[in-house]
């Protein structure tokens, strides 16, 4: 059988620009695809990450908190009559910049350090082990960017009070540096982070002291933190919880004169 030239033709060059120009278009739309899934998954890696930072920033917060006031011999406290002069080291609790978008907490509680001489060990303020704490949002410049970062403070040998507004960590170096004078670490992570409100809204009740009995201040903290994904504002959370502080200030009447009625001292910083 003979076969005609017509018959045995390979693709002509139309046909086949016409093959290579559709592979190229399901190829792009297979990439585009591949490419917009790996944004996709990144972007959700980021902000699963993000969300959790932040609740994990919060969970530290609020848990500090209610330890504040914790003193190892506070029931010393309880039986004493409104004439009493005597009061807990650890009671009073500073709230600076309250109902603001950078609120600073100062407080204290009891590490049950050991006992070597007198006036120290449990029921004692030490300083120096670190019995005095703080938690506050700051402004820092990190690669060149201003970030909202939560900083926590502690006393020591070297950082015998903390400030509010005193010096911060090292945010030059990755992990950041803490600085040994003023106390004050980062605890948010300020690569993946922006902290743009932490606020303290003081919903404290004064109870005076009577004939009998002492004043008390019953602690309760309304905290809100708010943030944004470092690189991605459109990536934003908020978190709001109210902090009961187990630990209540115990004023006497008479321990300072004029004699402390509205509960002032309990609003100071410890240790002052």
């Amino acid at each position: 059988m003979k076969t005609s030239a017509a018959n045995n033709r390979g693709f002509g060059i139309v046909e086949m620009m016409s093959s290579i120009a559709s592979g190229m278009v399901v190829s792009g739309a297979a990439l585009s695809f591949l490419m917009a899934s790996m944004t996709s998954n990144t972007n959700y890696v980021r902000t699963a990450r993000f969300t959790q930072d932040l609740r994990n920033t919060m969970d530290y917060v609020t848990s500090e908190l209610r330890r504040a006031g914790y003193d190892e011999n506070a029931m010393r406290f309880i039986a004493l009559g409104a004439s009493s002069n005597a009061s807990s080291a650890f009671a009073p609790m500073q709230i600076v910049r309250g109902n603001a978008n950078n609120s600073c907490v100062i407080f204290a509680y009891d590490g049950k350090t050991a006992k070597t001489t007198a006036g120290t060990g449990p029921g004692f303020m030490d300083v120096a082990s670190g019995e005095i704490h703080a938690l506050r949002r700051a402004t820092r410049t990190v690669n060149g960017v201003s970030v909202g970062v939560i900083e926590v403070g502690q006393t020591s040998a070297t950082a015998a009070t903390i400030d509010c507004d005193s010096d911060g960590p090292d945010y030059t170096t990755y992990p950041v540096a803490c600085n040994a004078a003023s106390g004050w670490c980062a605890l948010s992570d300020p690569q993946q982070l922006d902290v743009t409100s932490f606020r303290i809204v003081d919903n404290s009740i004064w109870n005076p002291p009577t004939a009998a009995n002492l004043g008390s201040k019953v602690r309760d903290l309304g905290v809100t933190m708010a943030g944004v994904l470092i690189g991605k504002n459109e990536y934003s959370r908020s978190l709001q919880t109210n902090v009961r502080i187990r630990a209540e200030c115990l004023r006497p009447i008479a321990a300072v004169d004029p004699p402390d009625t509205t509960g002032m001292l309990c609003d100071t910083a410890p240790g002052a």
